[in-house]
């Protein structure tokens, strides 16, 4: 489930569980994990779809919205104290004349 960009991919198949298999177990086991594993579960897929975002809820994560608010608050800050002093400068101008 991909909630960020609403999207998410349904897999149609069936699965099987292997216990009888120490070498195939094995060689499925990240390198340097420390646990045993006792059974494999094995994956065919048939057929997969990619579904409607419609019934999807958006959702951000937290951390990545603080930094792109935190950027856009850099950046209005920057805008206004330009504005700021480009205010000034028209309003200097005009009494100049």
């Amino acid at each position: 489930m991909d909630y960020a960009h609403r999207r998410r991919v349904k897999i149609w198949g069936s699965a099987r569980i292997i216990e009888a298999d120490p070498e195939l177990i094995s060689r499925l086991m990240p390198k340097g994990y420390p646990a045993r594993a006792e059974r494999a579960v094995l994956f065919e897929a048939r057929a997969w779809d990619v579904n409607c975002p419609r019934h999807i809820p958006q959702k951000l994560n937290a951390a990545e919205v603080a930094e792109v608010l935190a950027k856009l608050q850099t950046r209005i800050q920057f805008l206004e104290a330009e504005n700021d002093k480009l205010r000034t400068t028209a309003r200097m101008s005009l009494e100049d004349r």
